[in-house]
């Protein structure tokens, strides 16, 4: 299969740089973890005036229907965000028609390092803490860059902009899916907005936790997997990590990371009850639709469903959330979760 796919490679990098000599690809891994994208390192070498140049790569081959779009999206965020000096990956190449990887991919830097979240188990308590100040003042620093520097046509707007655009989504998400049953958390989310401070709108990352960061081996931290990125309410991107760094992991950790975050932003964060709503909200419907359509048909990874069978523990801590915030009973998704 390695060979294969090396193979693949070979002929895509001969059709994109035809006059670059004895060009050769090695060291082909697939390091795919997550649910959605799979991931592929491999290191290209060719001769340059003379001598032999090597390189890093990483390909990120993106699944489901909306991989086209998913693809160019990415690429596009990403070189933006790396020319405003944010820590990103730079990228180099995006592959948006049907190619002979099979998808949509782009090329990007490989950044040698540690994620945060192994990095953290092995430093002292004094390094863990400057690793998460820092992770949180890069995660601030992207929710004050200039939107429409960073994303093509974002929107003018504030919170109210940015929950309409929500609930036009989930009204589609209902009546696409015949899903009627979703819709007392659409009617949860409408009946109390308007009791939620207004802020402005951000780039949000929405899945910013410590795996998703790399600790290069000089010590800077690197922004990984932008899929999720968008403009909308920064209180939805932190409600989302808080969930999944409290899920996953011990509940405790919701309250530094929350405390951490005004800290440093030098800024209390009103209403974040709210957005825990939209987040386990999300996280659940997300999982069920997914399981009932198919992963790879949302544009999530072979094996993604087994992955979701595995995540039993965190996904039952989703929903007693979402019960606790909402007082609903989605007996839809008892039933789901008790089929795990």
């Amino acid at each position: 299969m390695t060979e294969d796919i090396e193979t693949k490679i070979s002929e895509y990098y001969d059709r994109l740089y035809p006059d670059r000599g004895e060009l050769r690809i090695s060291h082909v891994e697939d390091i795919t973890s997550g649910w959605e994208a799979r991931l592929l390192t491999y290191v290209v070498e060719y001769l340059e005036a003379g001598r032999t140049v090597r390189e890093e790569r990483v390909i990120r081959l993106f699944q489901g229907y909306e991989a086209p779009q998913k693809a160019e999206g990415e690429y596009v965020l990403l070189s933006r965000l790396h020319g405003v000096g944010f820590p990103v990956p730079e990228v180099f190449h995006v592959e948006t028609e049907s190619s002979a990887l099979g998808g949509s991919f782009i090329v990007m830097e490989y950044v040698r390092g540690r994620n945060l979240s192994e990095v953290l188990t092995r430093v002292s308590g004094e390094e863990a803490e400057r690793l998460m100040t820092e992770f949180t003042r890069i995660w601030i620093d992207l929710h004050r860059l200039e939107g429409p520097a960073i994303i093509p046509g974002f929107p003018e707007g504030d919170t109210g902009r940015y929950l309409d655009d929500l609930l036009v989504t989930a009204d589609g998400f209902i009546r696409d899916l015949g899903v009627d049953w979703l819709r007392p958390v659409v009617d949860w989310i409408e009946a109390h907005r308007d009791e939620v401070t207004l802020e402005g709108l951000s780039v949000i990352h929405m899945d910013y936790h410590t795996q998703n960061v790399m600790v290069r081996d000089d010590g800077r931290l690197v922004v990984l997997d932008w899929t999720q990125a968008a403009p909308g309410d920064y209180r939805a991107d932190l409600a989302w990590t808080l969930l999944l760094m409290s899920t996953y992991g011990s509940s405790d950790i919701r309250d530094v990371i929350l405390e951490r975050y005004e800290r440093v932003s030098g800024k209390e964060t009103r209403d974040i009850e709210f957005f825990d709503v939209i987040a386990s909200a999300r996280r659940l419907l997300s999982v069920a639709a997914s399981m009932s359509m198919g992963a790879e048909k949302l544009g999530m990874r072979s094996g993604a469903e087994e992955m979701m069978r595995e995540s039993a523990g965190h996904l039952r801590k989703v929903y007693g959330l979402f019960r606790k915030r909402t007082g609903i009973e989605l007996p839809e998704i008892e039933e789901f979760l008790n089929s795990l």
